[in-house]
């Protein structure tokens, strides 16, 4: 009869998966809720006109994920990771305010206030898990100044709907950035 000893399996290490492909597949359970949040149809008129495209609308503070493609692929992961940090901390802040604009401003409009408050949790468990790896990957995050302040929250009521169509479509913009892989330095030539 073997000793106890000899019937152990040899202790096998497994790779920890990239910070990138976590990242990666994290935003995949952001995307469950990207498109109806990114319709906007309850914002009424002119948002929800058929063709309504404002791509080029900013609302001073919101990220945007039109950092260059070349630019984006040179950083290195962590470099990605904390991007990608930064950005979903700052629309999780937003996507904040504009359930707190929307509960005012649109009534009847359970579903979207659910849909608002559903993906801000997803991005709080995103940026739970982008903390724990970039910690374990020795980088931490890079901490985010809060951009909310009152100059920021005062708006009448055509801008908070401004805004709201600015931060779904930013929140879009960042899930697709982060989703896609666009840009990673994995698999490059040396």
């Amino acid at each position: 009869m073997p000793r106890a000893e000899t019937m152990l399996l040899p202790y096998l290490a497994v790779p920890a998966p990239s910070g990138l492909s976590l990242s990666l597949s994290l935003s995949l359970s952001l995307s469950l809720s990207l498109s109806p949040l990114s319709q906007l149809s309850h914002q009424g008129s002119p948002f929800s006109d058929p063709g309504f495209s404002s791509s080029k609308v900013q609302y001073k503070g919101v990220p945007t994920a039109s950092i260059p493609f070349l630019k984006w692929r040179t950083l290195s992961d962590t470099e990605r990771l904390d991007k990608n940090y930064e950005a979903y901390t700052i629309l999780s802040e937003f996507l904040q305010l504009v359930w707190d604009d929307q509960f005012h401003i649109s009534d009847g409009k359970d579903e979207l206030l659910e849909m608002l408050r559903v993906t801000r949790l997803r991005i709080q468990g995103l940026l739970s898990n982008l903390t724990s790896i970039m910690t374990a990957l020795g980088v931490p995050p890079t901490p985010v100044a809060d951009l909310l302040t009152p100059e920021v929250i005062e708006a009448t009521t055509f801008e908070k709907k401004i805004r709201g169509y600015v931060v779904c479509d930013s929140y879009r913009q960042w899930v697709e950035r982060t989703g896609s892989g666009a840009g990673g330095n994995a698999g490059a030539a040396s």
